[in-house]
């Protein structure tokens, strides 16, 4: 069976966390720069006589993920099972539906300055960073389970690319002052550019390497449960014109992709929106939402 560890901060998180999931404190990984990937290197270092697969969840996973920790887990084990190294499921499925790879999310969304940090990458690592992601790679949050021989290369790939930006930080370029600034980030300014490269280079590692990947597919029920019935639908169709698109490799069907986002491109408030409820607030997890729901003001 795959080990799940799930992070927390404080016995109030610890609380909230799966009975199946391993309780993993956070509490010394907190600056700024630091977020999952310091923590896979510690659970790593945990499980080095250990030939089990194993991943990281946040406290938030179900609340993002709408599947609870334990159907992770026995799907991650399914895959497992029929040969698969790395199982992962990607919670910001309206994300996905709007845009072409997880790179260019970042630049639409306004991390200022990563524009640089792609065309560098492209160059130092050789890859085609900017190339186009199916659900097969595309990826956010890092929640993804597997075998040590996967993170072993994973962070082999990480490394490298984070190397050569410190690189570039040493030598006061650019390149190295964006990185090393502010990502930019709605929720926490603080945070450097470094974790939401870390995020992003998950889906370009497993697009550009021969290991058997497994992505939790979302159907349409999940898209209507996150953004209604209407725009869930709405994204739904627009991720599988996108998806079909390049697994036909179809210019036009691309084109027409293309068209159709832009209508919500073009519309803060609908992109606002969207990005709102694919990414559910930390409300949703208070005692106060617990015991509001927990209550019946229905009048007789």
């Amino acid at each position: 069976m795959s080990k799940l560890y799930q992070s927390y901060l404080g016995e109030d998180e610890r609380k909230l966390l799966s009975p199946i999931a391993i309780p993993w404190n956070v509490e010394n990984n907190t600056d700024n720069s630091t977020r999952e990937y310091e923590l896979f290197k510690q659970i790593a270092l945990a499980n080095e006589n250990s030939h089990e697969p194993w991943g990281l969840v946040s406290r938030k996973f179900t609340n993002k993920s709408l599947i609870s920790v334990e159907d992770f887990v026995r799907f991650a084990d399914h895959q497992f099972n029929e040969g698969f190294d790395c199982v992962f499921i990607n919670p910001m499925i309206g994300i996905e539906a709007l845009h072409l790879n997880v790179w260019q999310q970042g630049v639409q969304c306004g991390h200022a300055g990563l524009e640089r940090i792609i065309q560098f990458l492209e160059i130092s690592l050789g890859l085609p960073i900017t190339a186009p992601m199916d659900k097969n790679a595309f990826a956010f949050c890092n929640y993804f389970i597997a075998k040590p021989r996967f993170w072993t290369e994973y962070f082999s790939f990480v490394d490298k690319a984070l190397s050569t930006l410190d690189q570039e930080v040493l030598k006061g370029s650019e390149v190295g002052a964006v990185y090393a600034g502010t990502g930019s980030y709605h929720r926490d300014q603080n945070i450097t550019m470094k974790p939401f490269v870390i995020e992003r280079l998950f889906s370009t590692f497993i697009q550009n390497h021969l290991f058997k990947v497994a992505a939790f597919i979302y159907d349409k029920s999940f898209y209507e449960k996150k953004f209604g019935s209407n725009f869930g639908a709405f994204l739904h169709q627009v991720s599988a014109l996108k998806n079909l698109a390049l697994t036909l490799q179809q210019a036009n069907l691309l084109a027409a992709y293309d068209q159709i986002r832009f209508f919500i491109y073009s519309n803060s408030t609908y992109m606002a929106t969207i990005s709102a409820l694919d990414d559910a607030p930390d409300f949703f997890l208070s005692n106060e939402y617990a015991r509001l729901m927990a209550e019946d003001f229905s009048i007789e």
